[in-house]
Parts: structure tokens; C-alpha cells; sequence
């Protein structure tokens, strides 16, 4: 036989097969139980989704809440502070327009203008001390001044290599402009 021939049998034979096994029977196509699962599980993922939803939207009244009554203490108390501040103001100037009261160890002693005259021109004289970068930085230009390094002295007070190098040539400026 030939080749063709076994293949026509070979047809032949799966067609003779093919009646000869039982066909599957078509179901009616209804819910099963995979479905419902299916729609178990969503239904309980949107419930949590709502619940979620719901905690937040509580959450965030609950921050709207929070904001708004820490905005009203801060406007209450700055609304106090501004009238403190006012209060301070007319206090300062009736202290300021008011003509200086001379306290006296003696009773009998009379008050005199030129006695307040006298007063202001003591005061006036004593001029305050006069406050530079070096006594304020003592111990950084005493490292400095001792042959110290910018870094040393950095490391050794705790600063920044630029806030020192700030203050020492701020302090040659000064120096500059006392000359």
C-alpha cells in the first residue's frame, strides 16, 4: 500500500471514532458557584470601601473641627495681645509725656524745674558702654588672638567655620570704624 492510502485510513478512522464517542450534553447556562462567590466577595468589598469612606469623612470633620477652634484661640489671642499692646502704647506715652518726678530722701526739699533740669543733664552725661563684637565674642577672639586656627576655634566653641570667619572680620570692620 501506499502513502496516500495510509492516510485515507488513517482519516477513515478518526472520522469512525469521533461518532463513536459520546458528545457532551450542552447544560442550560445558570449561576454557578463561582458567580456567587464572585458576588459575595464584592459586595463585602464595597461594604468595607463604604465603611472606609465613612472613616475618613469622619477623620477629616474631625481635623475641619480641630483647625477651626485652634484658629478661634489664635484670633482670641491675638485680638488679647493687640489690646495689650494698645493698653502697653497709652501707658508708655503718658509715661513719656508726663515731666519726670524727682524722688527726693528729704521730705522738706522743694521740687524745682531746674532741680528736673539738673537730673536730665546727669543723665545725659553718663554715656552707656559701648557694646562691640569682641566683648560679646570674648572667648572666640581670645582662641583667635592666642594663634588659634579659624577651625580650631570653630571646633572648639561648637560654631561654624563661617560664622566665625562672620565674626572676626565684622569685628575688623567695627575696629575700622572706631578709628
Amino acid at each position: 500500500m501506499q502513502l496516500w492510502g495510509y492516510v485515507a485510513l488513517l482519516g477513515a478512522f478518526i472520522l469512525v471514532m469521533s461518532w463513536m464517542l459520546p458528545r457532551r450534553k450542552n447544560e442550560p447556562q445558570h449561576p454557578s458557584q463561582t458567580t456567587t462567590n464572585m458576588e459575595i466577595a464584592l459586595e463585602q468589598f464595597m461594604e468595607n470601601m463604604e465603611s472606609d469612606n465613612k472613616e475618613l469623612v469622619d477623620l477629616v470633620k474631625r481635623a475641619q473641627t480641630d483647625n477651626a477652634e485652634q484658629l478661634a484661640i489664635r484670633e482670641r489671642r491675638i485680638i488679647d495681645l493687640e489690646h495689650r499692646c494698645a493698653d502697653l502704647e497709652s501707658r508708655l506715652e503718658k509715661v513719656i509725656t508726663q515731666p519726670p518726678v524727682a524722688v527726693y530722701a528729704d521730705i522738706g526739699t522743694v521740687h524745682t524745674p531746674n532741680a528736673d533740669v539738673q537730673i536730665a543733664q546727669a543723665a545725659e552725661v553718663q554715656p552707656e558702654p559701648r557694646i562691640t563684637i569682641r566683648t560679646r565674642y570674648t572667648e572666640l577672639f581670645e582662641l583667635y588672638d592666642s594663634g588659634k586656627s579659624i577651625e580650631a576655634v570653630a571646633r572648639k566653641l561648637g560654631m561654624n567655620k563661617g560664622e566665625v570667619q562672620l565674626i572676626i572680620q565684622l569685628a575688623k570692620q567695627e575696629e575700622g570704624a572706631l578709628v
